[in-house]
């Protein structure tokens, strides 16, 4: 080979090298923004469904103040509050119109899990489909009597007839003693009519009813203590998936289940008290940054800052739930069957008539 056919050569394949090394770089993706630079500077928008000044608005401003912090590239988060239709307006927003970019998020009534199942119409959202981050407290309610009651334990309802005060149906005190009276035998008598669970506690100490079938247990624990420390009432049930830590001996309604229908309906109806204060996003957020959003509200919830300021506020952090946690009820809750539901509603509408 001639020295300037070897020069035309090595030009030749120099231009080719640097071709390809060219077309390897345009082929080559920029680096993926990370979570910690998406967030950076930004503001996230924490929508409620009530007005300011209650629980659910509360919870949430203290949950903002703390949950910042723990989320990579520290964004702000501001309040938003959005009522109307017990949360159904709050979760169509966020399911329907709310950038799917992590950059919104809700808080929303209890009742918004079950809305598709019983506001077929109004609830303009898939639960499978909403990114669940978490809930920040449980509610679970304990059914008991008073000190000088017929009956001394659940089992004992079963035999004998107790009666078992409480305000209306559509309270957790009395549909839950409809679905026990009605599902599992037991023998209960349910008197209504009562303002409030205060009512139904003084017309214990007067003799009028034995017990209630379903108060709040952080009512009876911050209200009302000395019904525990003086023995006046004895807790015979409590309803929820699992056992309050100091409640160890007191049966779950869940005991009383024979079938997986009966499981299903108790689901249903507990849902709302398991998941008290939901928080989610909408569909579609980038994996990456939902499990940002989710590991920074579990951390918010476990911050001693928190606990602090709930305390002082007077509010529980009974049984919270992880994002996973969430996503798997509301699989559980998407699948209660028709069938379920309606039993449910004509027990209800049974007794209201």
């Amino acid at each position: 080979m001639n020295t300037n056919a070897g020069r035309w050569l090595m030009r030749g394949l120099s231009a080719a090298l640097s071709m390809v090394t060219a077309l390897c770089m345009a082929a080559k993706p920029l680096a993926a923004e990370t979570v910690e630079q998406f967030y950076r500077g930004k503001q996230i928008r924490l929508i409620v469904s009530t007005d300011t000044g209650g629980a659910y608005d509360i919870y949430a401003r203290l949950l903002a103040q703390v949950m910042k912090d723990h989320i990579p590239g520290n964004p702000s988060i501001i309040v938003q509050n959005m009522p109307g239709a017990s949360g159904l307006k709050a979760a169509n927003y966020i399911y329907n119109a709310a950038p799917r970019d992590g950059t919104v998020i809700a808080g929303t009534h209890s009742s918004v899990p079950t809305g598709p199942l019983t506001s077929h119409a109004a609830a303009l959202y898939d639960i499978n489909k909403l990114s669940w981050i978490g809930s920040i407290t449980g509610d679970p309610y304990i059914g008991y009597v008073w000190h000088t009651a017929s009956i001394k334990k659940l089992e004992d309802a079963k035999t004998s007839q107790v009666i078992m005060g409480g305000v209306s149906a559509g309270t957790a005190g009395v549909d839950l003693a409809i679905l026990a009276k009605d599902m599992f035998g037991l023998k209960l008598k349910i008197v209504t009519g009562y303002k409030s669970s205060t009512d139904v506690k003084l017309a214990m100490e007067r003799g009028e009813v034995e017990g209630t079938f379903a108060n709040a247990w952080s009512s009876i624990k911050t209200a009302d203590p000395e019904l525990l420390t003086e023995k006046k009432i004895l807790i015979i049930v409590q309803h929820g998936f699992k056992k309050q830590p100091e409640l160890p001996d007191v049966p779950l309604i869940f005991d009383l289940a024979k079938t997986e229908a009966d499981r299903q309906a108790l689901t249903f109806m507990l849902a709302r008290q398991q998941a008290a204060k939901p928080y989610f996003g909408p569909p579609e957020i980038p994996p990456d940054r939902l499990d940002a959003l989710r590991r920074a509200f579990d951390a918010a919830i476990r911050d001693p800052r928190f606990a602090a300021m709930a305390s002082r506020m007077g509010l529980t952090l009974d049984q919270p739930m992880t994002g996973d946690e969430l996503a798997s009820l509301a699989i559980r809750i998407s699948q209660t069957p028709t069938s379920v539901i309606e039993r449910v509603t004509r027990m209800l509408t049974n007794f209201s008539q």
